[in-house]
Parts: structure tokens; C-alpha cells; sequence
């Protein structure tokens, strides 16, 4: 599990690299049209992945009561932190003016506590299974990246150089590695799975119901608000077909070991 969570851990760092691609004003421009329905079709590859985690959390808790509770303590703790360092999130509007610092600073600290989150969560996920673990990678990837495109333009408008803001990009993003380290050391206490389960679903119903599922006030009219959500049910139902796929894998691999096991 070691080596899984630090290729992952690898391969959502890469996300912070992604701001390069739209230096060029043509790109920008697709950026500022397209980036809302890319931001539908992540929630519902959040949806998936979070409903993954709740259910690995009602299996191992006490009761349905129990593990609905330490969800919603999960989701309580997202809020807190969102409410103290409302910049961890800042990809509605990647190209809004940002004339000081003071706010570039601010998105930074808290893209550095979102990822350190992130990374104790590919951990857990990756010990209920390698389906959700890659899940989770994903999910967590393409929020990243477009995280990490609007933090690039923060960047660049606070006075960054292009060369300065990716590396900053990078470093902030590589705080994912103390999270895997943290969640390794959570694990060995085994009776914190369940809660890090817990806390880890509630993380990410927090980012899709308030930062990823389209609402209604934010479309001008019902059609648009309407392709929004068939975007988030193309997203959900590509993740669904992703992660079945993972776990038939899986288990065709365990029945495999199995058979062998038994023929010697």
C-alpha cells in the first residue's frame, strides 16, 4: 500500500504543473468559458468517490446511527476549516483581480491544510481498498487541477513570474506527502479507521456541496442550470463505470490468488 499511495501522491502533484497550460490567452479564454461545467463534471466524480467512503464507513462502524454521525462530524470539521481559511478553495473565478499579496499568502496556507487533508485521505482510502484508493486519486486529482489553475492565476496576478508561481505550485502541492505520512501514522492505530473514514467522507461531501454541484442562483436560467446537472450525472455515472470496473479487477485478482494458493 506503501508504494500506491506515493504514486498517487506523485500523480496529484503533477496537477500543480497544469496552470502552464493556460498562459496562452486563447487557453485563458477557454478557461473562463468552460470552467464551470468542468467544475459539474468533478462533483459528480466527488459524489462517487464520497459515497465509496460512506459506505466502507457504515460497514466497519457500531450502526447506521454511529457512522452517519462521525460523517457528519467530518463534514462539520470541512466547514470549520473552510470558515477560518475560506481561500482553500478559489477556482470559481480564476481570472478575478487580485492586486495585494495578502490574499495570494492566504490561498497558499490553505491550499498547503486542503492538500495535507487530501493526502490522509488517499491513505484511508487506499486501506478499505485499491478501487477507492484509485478512486479517491482521481477524484482528488481533478479537483486539484483545477485548483491549481485559478491558485497560478492568483499567483501571477499577486506578481508572481510564470517560473515562480508553478514552483510555488509544486511545493504547496507536495504538503500531500506529509498527509500520507500523517495517515500512516494514524493508521496503526486500527480503531481510528473508521473514524478517518468518517472524517474523510464528510471532507468530501463538504467540497461537492458547497464548491463543486452547480447551483441554481448562479445560472442566469433553468436550461443552463439544467446541462450543469446532466453534467454532474455524466461525471457520477463515469466514476461509477470506473469504479466498478476497479473492483471487479480486484476481486477477479483475489479469486485468482486464491485458486493458485490452493492448486500448490
Amino acid at each position: 500500500m506503501i508504494i500506491e499511495t506515493l504514486v498517487a501522491g506523485g500523480v496529484v502533484m503533477l496537477a500543480s504543473l497544469s496552470g502552464i497550460i493556460f498562459i496562452q490567452k486563447t487557453a485563458q479564454d477557454f478557461l473562463e468559458t468552460k470552467l464551470s461545467y468542468l467544475i459539474s463534471f468533478s462533483a459528480g466524480v466527488f459524489l462517487i468517490t464520497a459515497g465509496g467512503l460512506g459506505l466502507e464507513v457504515f460497514e466497519l462502524a457500531p450502526s447506521v446511527v454511529v457512522g452517519a454521525l462521525l460523517i457528519g462530524v467530518g463534514y462539520i470539521l470541512a466547514w470549520g476549516i473552510h470558515a477560518i481559511l475560506p481561500e482553500t478553495h478559489h477556482h470559481h473565478d480564476p481570472l478575478c483581480e487580485h492586486k495585494h499579496g495578502v490574499a495570494a499568502k492566504k490561498l497558499i496556507i490553505g491550499d498547503s491544510i486542503h492538500n495535507i487533508a487530501d493526502g490522509i485521505i488517499v491513505v484511508v482510502a487506499f486501506s478499505a481498498s485499491p478501487a477507492l484508493g484509485i478512486a479517491a486519486t482521481v477524484s482528488i486529482f481533478i479537483h486539484e487541477a483545477l485548483q491549481e489553475v485559478s491558485e497560478f492565476f492568483v499567483l501571477r496576478q499577486a506578481g508572481y513570474s510564470v517560473r515562480k508561481a508553478l514552483i510555488v505550485n509544486l511545493t504547496v502541492s507536495s504538503t500531500i506527502l506529509v498527509g500520507i505520512i500523517l495517515g500512516y501514522f494514524a493508521l496503526a492505530t486500527s480503531e481510528l479507521e473508521v473514524l478517518l473514514l468518517a472524517i474523510s467522507a464528510g471532507f468530501f461531501l463538504h467540497v461537492v456541496i458547497h464548491d463543486l454541484l452547480p447551483k441554481r442562483s448562479h445560472h442566469e436560467d433553468f436550461n443552463s442550470f439544467l446541462k450543469h446537472i446532466l453534467i454532474v450525472i455524466v461525471g457520477a455515472v463515469l466514476m461509477g463505470f470506473i469504479a466498478n470496473y476497479l473492483l471487479d479487477s480486484h476481486a477477479h485478482k483475489n479469486k485468482d490468488t486464491i485458486e493458485a494458493v490452493k492448486v500448490t
